[in-house]
C-alpha cells in the first residue's frame, strides 16, 4: 500500500496519484474520475464520459417529466401546420 500526503491546493486539498497507478488505470492527465464515499473509504474510479444518446435516453428517469401538448390555435398568417 502506497501513501501520499493532502495538500493545499488553492481553496481545495488534492492528493497526487503515482504514475504506476495511472497506468493501471488508464489515467491521464485531464481524465475525469468519479468519487464516492463508502464507509470510511474514498473511491475514485475513471468516470464513463461517452454516453451516446441511446445509453442517456435508456438511463432518463422520465418520471415527471412529460409535458402536455399545446394547443397553439389556427393558423393566422401562412403557418403550414
Amino acid at each position: 500500500m502506497k501513501t501520499a500526503t493532502v495538500s493545499k491546493w488553492g481553496n481545495a486539498q488534492g492528493i497526487r496519484i503515482p504514475e504506476a497507478f495511472c497506468s493501471q488505470l488508464g489515467l491521464s492527465v485531464g481524465d475525469k474520475v468519479a468519487l464516492n464515499i463508502e464507509k470510511d473509504r474514498l473511491i475514485i474510479v475513471k468516470a464513463d464520459e461517452c454516453y451516446s444518446l441511446q445509453a442517456r435516453y435508456k438511463a432518463w428517469d422520465k418520471r415527471g417529466q412529460s409535458e402536455p401538448e399545446y394547443d397553439w390555435g389556427e393558423p393566422v398568417g401562412k403557418e403550414i401546420w
